[in-house]
């Protein structure tokens, strides 16, 4: 091998040098970000803090800074229309500056999938005011607008529960299923001000925790679900189990968002947190959330499901979220009943008392439930498409399994679900079919079926 000379080996040292040099300078910056990152978190919780303290003020200007964004993307488009660029579509300016909820909303999402962003996120006062984000009265801000434009109030309705659904998203990343994090779930988190700095009082332990009037993460969600039954029965959908009109497409679309991430985040504040599924049996909360899925079928199967695909999926996403919630409170009962089992809760409105563990299944499994779980396993696949549909009832066909023991007790009907889950597997097993099924998740459907008709069976 030819040996370097004293000049390449001097320039070559050199080099290594820059580069070692630039490494570092990148290492270091690197570190001052990560050090700040604390600072980051303040910065988003004191913009939640100032759009709290002036709900109304904040969406207007969020809005009015929309419109103008829209303006110059026009005006952009019109000047770069002959050479063929395109103005910049994103609704956020690229200096990486939080200007408003939205954005503080979308960077926190993102920052507390991080458990020890998330614990800091907690540490630092941020959960009180995300979590406050889903109080019914801002939605009730954007509702009392004094504009007499109708455009700008459903603009203004569209916006708030897309700040509202930012808030769930971010509320179930951040909970994340960690055992560590559960007792949030009902911390109080009633909020007054963005000067208020006084640590939210702890959680209680025991009871089945009727006090209404304490702000928690559980309560505002089941508090928003029933004011939605209660905007369905005003308009005589029967009770809320019908379809409910929604005034436009954008705002049933943001509306129906809203819906499916709050139920993503109970699941994330529930699943495997005894304490707050017993407190959201005793405030109704299964009731609402089963009215609240077999009324949005009605509409996934109705007239506005045949013009638009798109809200039909997001019908069918949240009915089969629902479902999803239901089947992992019973299956953690069954999975850990130690947790639940020996704790004798106060006497129901006919004075019998029962263990929180029968109590828990039989609030998932009334004929609502039950009706649900086989709802979604017929599925129709003209609706939504093929693809989606299978993995609907996929879903649907493991919520059967866990249902089925007491939905058979309940209705005194030993065949329960049966019927439905053979139907499933017919439709799955037309090997040579041009149903474009892989053959290998073909077989995982069909020994999944086999499975659960064993376990039926038994």
């Amino acid at each position: 091998m030819e040996r370097l000379t004293e000049e390449q080996r001097a320039t070559f040292e050199a080099r290594m040098e820059t580069l070692w040099n630039a490494r570092q300078e990148e290492l270091a910056k690197a570190q001052e970000g990560l050090a700040d990152l604390p600072g980051m978190l303040k910065e988003r919780i004191i913009v939640i803090k100032e759009y709290l303290d002036d709900v109304g003020g904040g969406l207007g200007r969020i809005l009015d800074d929309r419109r103008t964004r829209r303006s110059r993307r026009v005006d952009d488009d019109d000047d770069n229309n002959n050479d063929g660029n395109r103005g910049n579509d994103n609704d956020e300016d690229n200096d990486g500056v939080v200007r408003d909820v939205v954005g503080a909303l979308r960077d926190l999402e993102y920052l507390l999938s991080d458990v020890d962003m998330a614990r800091d996120f907690h540490t630092l006062g941020g959960w009180s005011p995300l979590v406050t984000l889903l109080d019914d009265r801002h939605r009730a801000t954007a509702a009392s607008s004094d504009d007499e434009d109708e455009d700008v109030d459903e603009e203004a309705a569209i916006l708030v529960d897309e700040i509202r659904a930012l808030a769930a998203m971010t509320i179930g990343t951040a909970v994340g299923n960690m055992g560590e994090f559960r007792p949030w779930a009902l911390e109080d988190v009633s909020y007054t001000s963005s000067s208020s700095s006084s640590p939210p009082p702890p959680p209680p332990s025991s009871g089945w925790m009727r006090n209404r009037d304490q702000a928690s993460a559980v309560s505002l969600l089941i508090s928003s679900f029933k004011r939605e039954l209660a905007s369905r029965s005003t308009e005589g959908m029967g009770g809320g189990t019908m379809a409910v009109a929604i005034p436009s497409e954008a705002r049933y679309v943001a509306r129906a968002t809203y819906h499916l991430r709050a139920t993503y985040a109970l699941g994330s504040l529930l699943r495997g947190n005894p304490l707050a599924q017993r407190y959201f049996v005793a405030n109704d909360g299964p009731e609402a959330l089963v009215r609240i899925a077999i009324g949005t079928l009605s509409n996934a199967r109705g007239p506005r499901a045949s013009a638009n695909r798109k809200t039909a999926m997001l019908d069918y996403k949240l009915s089969s979220r629902v479902l999803s919630l239901g089947e992992d409170v019973v299956m953690d009962v069954v999975l850990h009943g130690e947790d639940y089992d020996g704790i004798v809760d106060d006497a129901d409105d006919e004075g019998v008392s029962s263990t929180t563990s029968n109590r828990l299944v039989a609030a998932f499994t009334t004929e609502r439930w039950c009706d649900l779980s086989l709802r979604m396993l017929s599925t129709p696949s003209d609706v939504i498409g093929a693809v989606p549909t299978r993995g609907i009832r996929q879903r649907a066909l493991t919520a059967v399994r866990a249902l089925a023991p007491a939905c058979r007790e309940r209705g005194g009907d030993a065949t329960w679900g049966l019927d439905g889950v053979k139907r499933a597997r017919s439709e799955w097993n037309r090997e040579g079919s041009d149903d474009g099924l892989d053959p290998v998740y073909r077989k995982e459907l069909l020994d999944l079926t086999d499975e659960v008709l064993r376990e039926m069976r038994e």
